[in-house]
């Protein structure tokens, strides 16, 4: 069957029913079809009906659509085969049986007909003939109430726009738990249009729930929460949800359900319409985003510690601890490597657990720089106090210099451990057993281990040590190089956390409409 899924729907039950919906459309083929639009929130089809002996040919107006709507047609309805006068206390019953199915997060329709003379217009079709409501369940997607709670755990919000009527918005909206610990607001979105642009940001701001909302109430919503500072993601599959979805940051079609207009305007298309895919998404991006700030972390830090080393040592008169060619193999062999190994980093476990950030910050902030600074100068201590070792046994020449290097170098690579995250530290396991770890990193692994092998091999060939200017080291130094790059990791792991992101701004919160 083609269709809606609302129209298909209402075929399956017939069928189930025991009707013949094909003997049915023969014997009353269609005419005209008014289909529902922004005023109109109803649908109505003209058929072709048989004779009758009082009043010659007419024809059949079958309508379906809102029941407040419908209602307001119908000047008559069926009870026991016959049709009666339709009362106020007939229309107060069935409101309040609409209001009673609606609140069972039933999608409800109200159903009518009416006989027309052929020269009647379908618009002059108001004395219909009410012939009651029917409730469709449109359960939700198992899995989607937990998506919602993931949402909110990672600092966004959710709105949901419907056409639903309020009452049954309202219901799904509670069963989600859109509105998290808060009460749930809810707008009804019939007068709309007639809303002042600025009242209409505050409104958007406070709603959980947008009901019978037409294609032009959706951009509207979408722009005003849009000037309300938020980034909206915005789903949809359908037609009308086309100029939303475009409108929105980020658009969001679905593959197998959606209509082409959607995908062709969406930012992403979900291709198997699995809405927990998002909530995946949300975490790699955020991955992404945090592996770029490791990268440029640890490369930061890493090149303002031999920016320290080298202008420390000439100021303060004690020779030059690195020659040129160590300056290159050092940014050759620490940096390139466990950078990249640092980009490959897994969801840390609390990625979805922080807020969004904030659109407009900078990838590194003051607060970067801070504790960027504080890493250098810990790591330039290690290297000055190998070399300060040096010196002091062996005064200033290559023996000093080997020491200062592989001192910096090896600190160097350890502190790509320390850059693997902000918040998690080496020593969590004694201080906070219960924390979750990291995820292993066996490409960051891989590319400590290569460079220290190498390192390794620059003081046991010849060749290499004659091209860095290197002299061979013998136990005592190796223990004093080793402990010179270990302490700095040290020091850096257990000052963790102790400098705050106080000095970043409020990060604003998506919205979006799953």
């Amino acid at each position: 069957m083609q269709g809606s899924p609302t129209e298909n729907a209402l075929l399956q039950m017939a069928i189930t029913s025991g009707v013949d919906v094909l003997k049915l459309r023969d014997r009353y083929p269609i005419l005209q079809v008014g289909h529902r639009s922004e005023n109109r929130n109803f649908m109505s089809t003209l058929h072709v009906s048989a004779d009758t002996e009082t009043t010659g040919p007419l024809h059949l107006l079958a309508v379906k659509g809102n029941p407040v709507e419908v209602l307001a047609l119908c000047l008559y309805r069926m009870q026991d085969g016959k049709i009666i006068p339709l009362t106020d206390e007939d229309r107060l019953k069935i409101q309040t049986e609409n209001e009673g199915l609606s609140g069972q997060a039933l999608r409800v329709l109200g159903v009518a007909y009416g006989l027309l003379h052929p020269e009647e217009e379908e618009d002059n079709g108001k004395g219909l003939i009410w012939l009651g409501h029917i409730g469709m369940a449109d359960p939700v997607r198992k899995g989607v109430k937990e998506l919602i709670g993931d949402f909110h755990r990672a600092g966004i919000e959710t709105a949901m726009i419907t056409g639903d009527q309020s009452s049954t918005a309202y219901a799904i909206g509670k069963e989600l738990n859109l509105s998290g610990d808060q009460p749930l607001s809810i707008l009804d979105s019939t007068h709309l249009s007639q809303v002042q642009p600025e009242a209409m940001i505050g409104i958007s701001k406070q709603a959980h729930v947008f009901a019978r909302v037409s294609p032009s109430h959706k951009l509207q919503i979408v722009q005003a929460l849009q000037k309300a500072g938020k980034v909206v993601a915005m789903t949809g599959d359908g037609i009308n949800d086309g100029p939303a979805l475009k409108a929105a940051d980020i658009g969001i079609a679905m593959g197998h359900s959606g209509t082409d207009v959607a995908r062709e305007v969406a930012d992403v298309i979900i291709e198997d319409d699995n809405l927990e895919t998002m909530i995946l998404a949300v975490s790699h991006g955020r991955t992404i985003y945090n592996n770029i700030r490791k990268a440029v972390h640890y490369l930061l830090a890493t090149n303002m510690s031999e920016i320290m080393v080298v202008s420390g040592a000439i100021s303060f008169g004690l020779g030059e601890p690195l020659n040129s060619m160590q300056l290159l193999w050092i940014n050759l062999m620490s940096d390139v490597f466990p950078a990249l190994g640092l980009a490959l980093e897994s969801p840390e476990p609390d990625v979805l657990s922080r807020p969004p950030r904030n659109p407009e910050e900078q990838i590194v902030q003051l607060s970067d720089f801070k504790r960027i600074t504080s890493e250098a100068a810990v790591l330039s201590a290690g290297a000055f106090g190998a070399y300060g070792y040096g010196l002091f046994r062996y005064g200033s020449g290559p023996k000093a210099g080997t020491l200062a290097f592989t001192s910096l170098t090896l600190g160097q690579l350890l502190h790509a451990l320390s850059c693997r995250s902000e918040t998690h530290s080496l020593f969590d396991p004694l201080r906070a057993p219960d924390k979750p770890p990291l995820q292993p990193n066996p490409y960051l692994s891989l590319a400590i281990g290569g460079s220290v092998g190498l390192q390794i091999l620059t003081l046991a060939i010849p060749g290499l040590r004659r091209l860095l200017g290197l002299t061979p080291v013998g136990l005592i130094d190796s223990i004093v190089i080793g402990g010179t790059a270990v302490v700095p990791l040290i020091v850096n792991e257990m000052t963790k956390g102790k400098t705050t992101d106080s000095t970043r701004p409020e990060p604003e919160k998506p919205r979006g409409d799953p």
